[in-house]
């Protein structure tokens, strides 16, 4: 899948612009600066093909290079996190 993932405000996303994504993973930080995954979107026409588990990858991936763990409040993310022993392990 070659698809142009960008960082926002809080989220990762394909499309144009943050304030419309075709598809994201959105986060808060807590008071500890880890991360609070809160929801995971994708559109129907991308729907099926990885996306959202390559947008949580990116929220893990950014968390490991911050040195931080992440609350898994979105069902989905909480499904992709728990699949990996090494992603299982960063987990709040």
């Amino acid at each position: 899948m070659d698809v142009d993932i960008k960082k926002g405000e809080n989220m990762f996303f394909v499309g144009e612009d943050e304030l419309n994504p075709e598809a994201y993973v959105s986060y808060i930080v807590d008071d500890e600066g880890d991360f609070i995954i809160d929801s995971t979107q994708v559109a129907n026409q991308l729907s099926g093909q990885g996306m959202g588990s390559a947008l949580v990858g990116m929220v893990i991936e950014y968390a490991r290079e911050e040195d931080k763990k992440i609350v898994p409040e979105c069902p989905f993310a909480r499904a992709v996190m728990e699949r990996e022993a090494e992603t299982k392990k960063m987990i709040k």
